[in-house]
């Protein structure tokens, strides 16, 4: 599911870049059917979420280069295992859809946002841990990205190896608008590429300074049996979309544990 390469990067430095995630095609239908930004804070109504917008919005559930790669990083190893042992067959995916951030405020001028991140006061929903040959993690976000991001241009900043550390952020170094220390990373991508990382990892949005747009949009994705959001989404709110398999309706479930043998709406 992740390459040797991917998963050592991943281990070392809490994300990786996939390229080329999505198809030119893709990225234009995303720029031209996106309505509004959204995020948790308030939370856009429901009949608002992005997943209505257009079927290429709820193409982003269940991609073929990113679904392998999520479950490798959130998803549960051991129900995936003793689904197929018992049944011959893999199960429905393990991660659900925890939110959608839909970014379109970073324009030139803006002058940076506070790094953030980190397993302390998050309640129990971001965590990192290798064990046994196998990633376990909390919240994963995944940057969709639309325009190409460069290092000196702004977007999406990290320290990396920081969703293992044990010490505190330093203060002066949380606020970006007031300086980039030499330690945060600036991670480019180009439009179609996908950021994977964990919202264990300390990251930030960094200043922006040309007049090229930045539109990103962020899935975030959680184990089946947690969740970061409070603001679940209804499966039954996307049943009448001809796209929408079993598949996409099992990651839109709210946190549950789908433990052998329990009920379920959709078929498998």
């Amino acid at each position: 599911m992740l390459s040797e390469e991917q998963s050592y990067l991943f281990d070392t430095f809490g994300y990786i870049v996939v390229p080329d995630v999505l198809s030119q095609n893709q990225v234009e239908l995303l720029r031209s059917t996106l309505k509004q930004p959204t995020e948790q804070f308030e939370p856009v109504a429901q009949a608002d979420n992005p997943l209505h917008w257009h079927s290429v919005w709820r193409d982003l559930l269940d991609l073929p280069a990113l679904t392998p790669i999520l479950e490798a990083l959130v998803g549960n190893h051991a129900f995936r295992s003793a689904f197929f042992k018992a049944k011959g067959k893999a199960p429905y995916p393990t991660f659900r859809l925890d939110h959608i951030n839909v970014h379109t405020h970073v324009k030139n001028g803006f002058p940076g946002a506070q790094l953030h991140g980190g397993w302390l006061n998050s309640g129990g929903s971001q965590f990192f841990r290798y064990h046994d040959g196998q990633f376990y993690n909390g919240l994963i976000a995944v940057s969709f990205e639309l325009h190409d991001t460069f290092g000196n241009d702004g977007g999406l900043a990290c320290i990396p190896g920081t969703h293992k550390s044990n010490v505190a952020l330093p203060p002066n170094w949380r606020d970006l608008s007031q300086g980039v220390h030499e330690s945060i990373s600036r991670i480019a991508a180009r439009a179609g590429d996908a950021i994977v990382f964990t919202e264990a990892l300390t990251h930030g949005t960094l200043p922006w300074t040309v007049d090229d747009p930045r539109e990103t949009v962020f899935y975030k994705f959680s184990p089946h049996g947690t969740t970061w959001s409070a603001d679940f989404l209804d499966p039954r709110d996307f049943a009448h979309y001809e796209d929408m398999d079993a598949r996409r309706m099992a990651i839109l479930e709210a946190p549950n544990a789908r433990y052998p043998g329990r009920p379920t709406q959709w078929p498998g």
